[in-house]
């Protein structure tokens, strides 16, 4: 599953970490990578947002920070998982505006290890050419299978780089729009996968907890 959970407001302006809670018990998603989730931030009541949504499900979690809010708060990525997590580690990308980053984590799943990729692009084109850039040669180095999702910000047109690596699982389901939750008509949120997996099914689920809808592919690896 990706997801942009908005800081776990619904766009009433109500808190919905509760009701994320609920719909990782109810779609049941081995793995999840989260956007704009927030760690001891005072605009969330100093709620560790990211320990909260994997305690949903007993996932462990990584949490990648873009941006520093407040005394002790940040806003970023997470990624939770049903398996452990070997390796974690949170890069920069190059941002002009608001600083985007992309973690980075090594999972161990029955079949082997494998890596997945949470990120966040920005919303100045220019600079999303940059990101996917570095997103491109950071999947490159990679020796294991892999998983990149998140919120792109942009259509298939822009994210022509990684299709050279990578399928993405919307393209083979029908390109169903993630945003806006009022208007849904702009597919932004993705989830992009190596040779080495099968996309079996791929639903975006109904869901009011943010401005986002949530998408959810359904992986399976042959030989890792």
């Amino acid at each position: 599953m990706t997801y942009n959970v908005h800081s776990c407001i619904d766009v009433e302006k109500r808190n919905s970490l509760d009701r994320i809670c609920n719909l990782i018990k109810k779609e049941r998603p081995s793995i999840i990578g989260l956007n704009e989730v927030e760690s001891f931030s005072p605009r969330v009541g100093f709620v560790n947002q990211p320990k909260r949504l994997a305690a949903a499900r007993n996932m462990v979690y990584s949490y990648g920070p873009a941006i520093k809010f407040g005394p002790i708060g940040f806003f970023g990525n997470a990624i939770l998982s049903r398996y452990p997590i070997y390796e974690s580690k949170n890069f920069r990308l190059s941002s002009k505006r608001e600083q985007r980053c992309c973690l980075r984590t090594r999972l161990r799943i029955p079949e082997g290890y494998i890596t997945v990729f949470i990120t966040h692009l920005g919303l100045n084109r220019q600079e999303r050419f940059e990101q996917i850039s570095e997103l491109e040669r950071l999947v490159a180095q990679e020796k294991n299978p892999v998983i990149l999702m998140g919120d792109f910000n942009c259509g298939m047109d822009q994210l022509r780089p990684l299709y050279r690596m990578l399928s993405d699982a919307g393209s083979i389901f029908g390109s169903q729009p993630t945003f806006s939750l009022t208007n849904p008509k702009d597919r932004i949120d993705y989830i992009l996968f190596s040779a080495e997996f099968e996309c079996r099914d791929l639903i975006v689920a109904e869901s009011d907890s943010s401005d986002h809808l949530p998408v959810i592919a359904d992986l399976h690896i042959a030989n890792v």
